[in-house]
């Protein structure tokens, strides 16, 4: 099977060209992000499948509550629905119960999560609703085997994205099944 990029995400969401049809990724306020998208960000993307994320790369269980209800109150701030499809963004954190415990409340108030992280430590934390992988393999674009792997992040401005965004594959039932928000 041949991959194709298919899902953009950059800190900053004007440095996605408006012209990009795919699916956009963007940073949610609260948790740690280098900067949150605003309302009129998400905006520029208007029709197309948006993954709101949000950051934690110091989880802390006993935080893991307190996060995601500031995920929720971000959700709300820009307008993504009840049930799209969420990141959970852990950078290179091992944090099985912080996982657990976000991923309860998110799901309590009808989102789903994707577990994102480096290859080298995303498969210590649960799955929660799929993977995204960051696996910068320089190959261009693959999907890693694993059934839980919905989406593998291959390529960054460093590393041949070919802009100022990171590049990722989505696995194809995704793309066309997955709740998105648009």
């Amino acid at each position: 099977m041949t991959w194709h990029e298919r899902m953009r995400d950059s800190a900053v969401a004007s440095n996605i060209p408006s012209s990009w049809r795919g699916i956009v990724a963007g940073y949610l306020a609260g948790g740690d992000p280098y900067h949150a998208w605003t309302r009129a960000d998400w905006q520029r993307f208007t029709g197309q499948p948006k993954l709101p994320i949000f950051v934690r790369s110091n989880p802390v269980v006993a935080e893991a509550t307190v996060d995601a209800i500031e995920a929720l109150h971000s959700l709300y701030q820009v307008g993504a629905p009840r049930g799209c499809l969420t990141a959970l963004d852990l950078e290179t954190a091992v944090s099985p119960a912080y996982v657990t415990g976000y991923g309860a409340v998110l799901h309590w108030a009808g989102f789903l999560v994707w577990t994102y992280g480096s290859a080298s430590t995303v498969f210590g934390n649960p799955p929660l609703d799929g993977r995204w992988v960051a696996d910068y393999r320089g190959t261009g674009p693959y999907m890693l085997p694993d059934p839980s792997v919905r989406s593998v992040q291959y390529a960054d401005p460093a590393h041949g994205s070919g802009g100022q965004w990171d590049s990722s594959t989505v696995r194809w039932w995704q793309q066309v099944h997955a709740p998105w928000w648009r």
